[in-house]
């Protein structure tokens, strides 16, 4: 016999029928948006390292914390692809119900990925900054680093410690346990957002400092400078995060596509910012010089930019 569809009053394993609710599917517009987002962040973080090895500078921690920070981020992207093979981009009602404790858990695994790849992101570019720094700006940096990782760091952490026992999290109806309030959870995101996106700004404006005290001309001052930058967009992103992070509290899981496209373009626009300074290079003609040592060489590569310009304003 032909099967008719699901048994009056029910739609799609629910007890009621939705079938006159809207069904939009966002997945796919999702998909290609974090996808094109992460291959930018690939090719910038591809462009830098190779910029390095034209210039023969061996890999730094700000490396190594940036190529980690993106490999959080292709977890992430991931993971939210996978979702959206369960449904995720669709409203709840056009979930199966059976579905929903795998959305949850791997939802939540996402988000953990994504704090970790903002808070490394952040940290490669505050040592960046950290190498070119002295005196004061040195410790405001030191701060700032510290700062970062304990907060989202401690928000990272949250995503599995805010329910006891852990299964609580993605099966919510499991009898006993308990969760910590959603809005506690909302409210402390939003001082993570609020603080990492300041700090993202403070972060692109210390260099200023140093750089305005260099002996260059004004058009090298100003291309150094933008370049350094960069950083104020991810600030900027990181902010608007915080009008979406409601979207936690939300029954409608649609409501959360928008949170998943701030985050992983808080990321992927924060390794875009730390790599451009670097990238400058490529418009210059290469000095051959000896392989620095990893632990000997003290100069970053900014640093080395900044002298190359003022060799090249000099005629060296």
């Amino acid at each position: 016999m032909e099967n008719s569809g699901p048994p009056p009053g029910e739609w799609n394993g629910w007890p009621f029928d939705f079938s006159g609710f809207p069904h939009d599917d966002y997945g796919p517009p999702l998909n290609y948006g974090i996808w094109l987002l992460t291959g930018l962040a690939a090719i910038f973080m591809g462009l830098r390292v190779f910029c390095k090895y034209l210039r023969r500078r061996e890999l730094w921690w700000d490396d190594y914390f940036l190529m980690t920070s993106w490999a959080c981020l292709a977890a992430q992207t991931s993971l939210i692809t996978f979702n959206t093979t369960i449904g995720y981009g669709k409203h709840i009602w056009d979930f199966h119900p059976n579905d929903l404790p795998l959305f949850l858990l791997v939802s939540n695994t996402s988000g953990f990925f994504s704090i970790l790849a903002a808070m490394w992101s952040k940290t490669s570019f505050a040592l960046t900054v950290l190498r070119i720094s002295d005196r004061w700006v040195k410790w405001v940096v030191w701060f700032i680093i510290i700062s970062v990782n304990v907060f989202m760091g401690f928000a990272a952490m949250a995503t599995y410690l805010q329910c006891t026992p852990m299964e609580k999290l993605w099966t919510p109806l499991m009898q006993g346990g308990t969760c910590w309030p959603k809005q506690v959870i909302i409210n402390y995101n939003v001082f993570t957002a609020a603080y990492s996106g300041a700090m993202d700004v403070v972060l692109a404006l210390l260099p200023w400092k140093i750089i305005l005290s260099m002996s260059l001309n004004k058009k090298e001052k100003t291309g150094v400078l933008f370049a350094m930058s960069m950083g104020v967009f991810a600030g900027v992103i990181s902010f608007a995060k915080i009008t979406q992070l409601q979207a936690i509290n939300k029954f409608d899981l649609i409501d959360g596509i928008w949170l998943s496209v701030l985050a992983t373009a808080e990321s992927s626009i924060t390794i875009m910012a730390a790599s451009v300074p670097i990238l400058r290079a490529l418009i210059r003609p290469v000095q051959h010089r000896p392989p620095a040592s990893f632990y000997d060489s003290r100069e970053s590569d900014t640093e080395e930019l900044v002298k190359d310009e003022t060799q090249a304003e000099k005629g060296v």
